[in-house]
């Protein structure tokens, strides 16, 4: 399998340097580009031609720049949304592959990563991260299985929506459960959640 190349650009050195961190660790997944700020991003894409570039949205300083704001690659296929559930820039992050918020636990980011280098389907059915709940989504599973929309779920948890479908999606993945109603089962076999909490 060839190596899956990414460009992380984040202001905040911790974050960052996390983020590189993580990607660095999956098997055929690479960094071959950090920066602090999107200052000549187009030729660095040109010129590194990465599988996947990695952002925080609020780079863009002002919102004419935001307005204005082009780049040479597909972010519905290339790109990744560094973000928090405060302010962001919420008209971009709709555009992207997959969103990284910072205050997702650290098994559901690696998920999230692992998951661009290698998609579900091709992944060991072995690997922890296939076929483990973490607690977050196990919280979610529960609020699932009560009957709750993803709007509902995401104001009771502090979270943006587009964090919970990707928590969802994270869920059928690991499980192999579509539907709410199996999801339901699941939930009540595994002590999750009671019969008489379902809606």
């Amino acid at each position: 399998m060839d190596r899956v190349t990414f460009i992380v650009a984040e202001k905040a050195y911790l974050v960052r340097k996390g983020i590189v961190s993580i990607i660095n660790r999956i098997d055929h997944a690479s960094v071959v580009k950090e920066l602090s700020s999107l200052e000549g991003i187009n030729s660095v894409i040109l010129e590194l031609n990465p599988d996947y570039f990695v952002f925080n949205p609020n780079l863009i300083s002002s919102e004419a720049n935001y307005r204005n704001f082009s780049i040479k690659t597909d972010l519905s296929k290339k790109g990744v949304a560094i973000t928090t559930t405060g302010p962001t820039r919420k008209g971009l992050i709709d555009n992207f592959r997959e969103v990284i918020d910072l205050n997702d636990e650290r098994d559901d980011i690696i998920m999230k990563f692992k998951n661009l280098v290698e998609p579900p389907a091709q992944q060991k059915h072995n690997s922890v991260y296939t076929t483990e709940l973490s607690d977050r989504e196990k919280t979610i599973l529960k609020l699932v299985a009560k009957g709750l929309t993803n709007k509902e779920i995401a104001e009771q948890l502090y979270l943006s929506t587009h964090t919970v479908i990707t928590h969802r999606k994270n869920i059928t993945t690991k499980l192999g459960i579509k539907t709410i109603s199996g999801l339901t089962v699941y939930a009540i076999l595994n002590n999750l959640v009671r019969l008489d909490e379902i809606s």
